[in-house]
């Protein structure tokens, strides 16, 4: 038997609490991940998204402010690099406004972003082995 990946860990995890789960374990790391790689980060699909949710996993929303100051694609990898448990990006639209924001679904990760303040702070404070 192989050791499993953190990624693969926390699919076979989600799909144990599934009620009436249709999905193979291949199917979900293919369909709930932006990258099926292992290796690599932890940002969920929308239907990772919503399976995570049916599943009833505890998250937590923050919004993404503009004093972001990098372009989307170097934030999204720093966020794979950083961000060690499942998270989702995505926008609310309410009232012809967009709010984008990030769902962490850790409640540690989420008290440690709360006590930085955003999402930009918290990461700066993380430090990365390359």
């Amino acid at each position: 038997m192989t050791n499993q990946t953190y990624k693969e860990k926390i699919t076979q995890t989600v799909l144990e609490q599934l009620e009436g789960n249709n999905w193979t374990f291949e199917e979900a790391i293919k369909k709930w991940w932006m990258t099926s790689r292992s290796s690599t980060g932890l940002r969920l699909t929308p239907i990772g998204d919503l399976e995570f949710n049916y599943a009833k996993i505890e998250y937590h929303d923050f919004v993404l402010s503009n004093s972001i100051k990098k372009s989307y694609y170097s934030f999204i990898l720093e966020l794979n690099k950083k961000i060690k448990c499942p998270y989702f990006i995505g926008v609310n639209k309410s009232n012809n406004e967009t709010k984008p924001f990030i769902r962490l679904y850790d409640s540690r990760i989420t008290m440690m972003l709360s006590l930085y303040g955003d999402i930009d702070s918290y990461l700066k404070s993380i430090k990365t082995n390359r």
